[in-house]
């Protein structure tokens, strides 16, 4: 029979540790958070064997007293919470895990200066043994060095990837932490080797933090990207996030902070898919850099040991917030969005005219016969206007293929892609008409019924007066099924089973009522898909000006309602380009 019994201290230690320290990373995340809490400007991280062997951490912070430093290695000693609150935190670390947890599966070894007493100290544990504090050669801040990093749980060992990958993984950890805080200098060695250098920026401020995103980000990242400035009472959204044409294949590179604190949320995640559907084809993932400030009593970051989750106390507000700062960023961005898909179009066409430079030698010009295009012809016929091209997408000349509307501004010429553009017309137009309550509503002769299971029944029950300003009119029916009386016409042929449970989940989730504005963006795409103007279809010039006028008078026209861009751009100087006149 087996006897319930207490586990031994170091093995509680190790348990504990693997909670919170799961890779290298995770114990340099710690160790630069403890600096940035410590008021350090410079921080100067060490790594060896993909930080297997060696993680370092030299900081110019305030330092600690030898009383404090006695006490950092004790396990759940710190000194971020004051009396016993968990709701006003406003450091990074607070839970006293890290530095303990570390020495449980480690050799650690703390230096610290005490500034007022000028005197520097050194603790250490070493093969699980705390060892007598020491004077230490330290002249300011303070320095962590941690070695051999799970040596003593070998098993863990094993599961960690190779050096590179470890590495990448801590230069995430180190970019997450410096974009949030560009008044902090950052050196990056590895190997004894500096990777990189980001200097601190005086003052914090857009302009500091837009520096900072320079240094991490890149120039692609801050020329292909968007600001991004919202603001609700108690809560204000700022940052970066790219254009619809700068998308990755993962959303490794989205970059999510909550009062400066790096978190992966999913809730978060999850809002900033949104703001981009319809912009971006759903496999492709946006660039982004987003700061939330809110209340510190509105969101719960006492979650997981990692401290990377939180909860938030109204997530349909946090969610909405998103969605509305994202898309504005967006939709004022307007028609510089096709520049960014122009420049890498000519770039592919100028390196492939090279490798092909001498296939001119191969024609026989004299036997070459032009015939007119019928199509063009037929265009032709029915140009009664005054050529314009100062639009924005200037002005039609002619179509290819019944396909591709070809148009001539002042400093070059667009290629416009027919059915692309007017599918966006035609779905900003129904959801104008949706959001702004103009929609056609339909009644049922015969009332729908749903059934649910009892959790989602109820979370339906709570928002049915929500859902009725959204168009959808539902009733209880019986203790697990709704009525449907009342939809938005636009609904006419969509599986409400389906529907409902999808909105009842989602309320579940996200708390949200909102989200069936979301779910009918996919209907609306839909609709707007199969009620544009199709692909080879001929157009009179009249026809294609009409819909290039349009396009310049409506929100996220750069790209259709699958994110495929609707034109191209190519300027007077690009064409010579490619054919070799500069």
């Amino acid at each position: 029979m087996n006897i319930i019994k207490k586990l031994p201290e170091n093995l509680i230690n190790q348990i504990a540790a693997g909670e919170v320290i799961e890779r290298p990373s995770s114990a340099l995340k710690e160790l630069v958070e403890n600096s940035i809490d410590a008021g350090a400007t410079e921080i100067d991280i060490y790594i060896t064997d993909g930080g297997k062997t060696l993680v370092e951490v030299v900081d110019n912070g305030k330092g600690m007293t030898v009383t404090d430093l006695k006490m950092c290695l004790q396990r759940h000693a710190t000194s971020k919470i004051r009396d016993g609150d968990l709701v006003n935190i406003n450091s990074l670390g607070f839970r006293g895990e890290a530095l303990p947890s570390i020495g449980s599966i480690a050799d650690i070894s703390i230096d610290s200066h005490d500034k007022i007493k000028n005197e520097s100290w050194k603790i250490s544990i070493n093969n699980n043994i705390l060892q007598n504090i020491e004077p230490s050669i330290i002249r300011g801040g303070t320095k962590v060095t941690i070695r051999d990093l799970f040596s003593k749980v070998p098993a863990r060992l094993k599961f960690l990837k190779t050096n590179g990958t470890e590495i990448r993984y801590c230069k995430e950890v180190v970019k997450h932490l410096a974009m949030s805080h560009p008044n902090i200098s950052f050196s990056f060695h590895i190997d004894t080797k500096r990777n990189f250098y980001w200097d601190k920026s005086e003052g914090v401020n857009f302009l500091s933090t837009k520096k900072r995103l320079l240094q991490v980000m890149g120039d692609d990242f801050i020329n292909s990207s968007v600001s991004v400035e919202e603001e609700r009472p108690d809560m204000v959204l700022a940052g970066m996030v790219s254009m619809p044409t700068l998308n990755r294949n993962t959303g490794r590179e989205q970059y999510l902070f909550v009062n400066n604190r790096p978190v992966k949320d999913r809730s978060l995640i999850g809002a900033l898919r949104g703001a981009y559907k319809g912009l971006m084809e759903n496999n492709r993932f946006p660039v982004a850099v987003l700061f939330l400030e809110i209340m510190p009593l509105d969101v719960d970051i006492n979650v997981h040991p990692a401290k990377a989750e939180v909860r938030f106390k109204d997530a349909a507000r946090v969610r909405s917030l998103i969605v509305n700062g994202v898309r504005k960023a967006l939709e004022n961005a307007g028609l510089n969005t096709a520049s960014e898909i122009s420049n890498a179009l000519l770039n592919k066409m100028y390196l492939n005219s090279e490798s092909t430079s001498d296939i001119n030698n191969n024609f026989d010009l004299d036997n070459i016969q032009i015939f007119p295009s019928s199509r063009f012809e037929q265009n032709q016929q029915n140009v009664n206007f005054e050529k314009e091209t100062t639009y924005p997408l200037g002005s039609a000349i002619a179509q290819m293929h019944g396909t591709y509307i070809i148009s001539e501004t002042e400093n070059g010429i667009i290629l416009i892609d027919q059915h692309a553009a007017h599918e966006r017309i035609v779905l900003e137009k129904i959801r104008s008409g949706f959001l702004n309550n103009d929609m056609q509503k339909q009644i049922l002769l015969i009332p729908e019924i749903v059934e649910l299971s009892e959790e989602r029944f109820e979370a339906i029950i709570r928002n049915v007066t929500s859902l009725s300003k959204l168009g959808l009119i539902l009733e209880k029916f019986d203790q697990k099924a709704v009525l449907i009386r009342e939809h938005p016409a636009i609904l006419d042929k969509v599986n409400f089973s389906v529907l409902i449970n999808d909105i009842a989940e989602e309320i579940i989730q996200f708390g949200s009522e909102f989200i069936l504005s979301e779910r009918l963006d996919n209907i609306c795409g839909n609709m707007a898909c199969h009620s544009s103007i199709r692909a080879g279809r001929l157009l009179l010039n009249s026809e294609m000006n009409a819909l290039l006028r349009e396009m310049e008078n409506t929100p996220n026209s750069s790209q259709c309602n699958h994110g495929r861009p609707t034109f191209i751009k190519l300027g007077i100087k690009d064409i010579e380009k490619l054919f070799g006149r500069t």
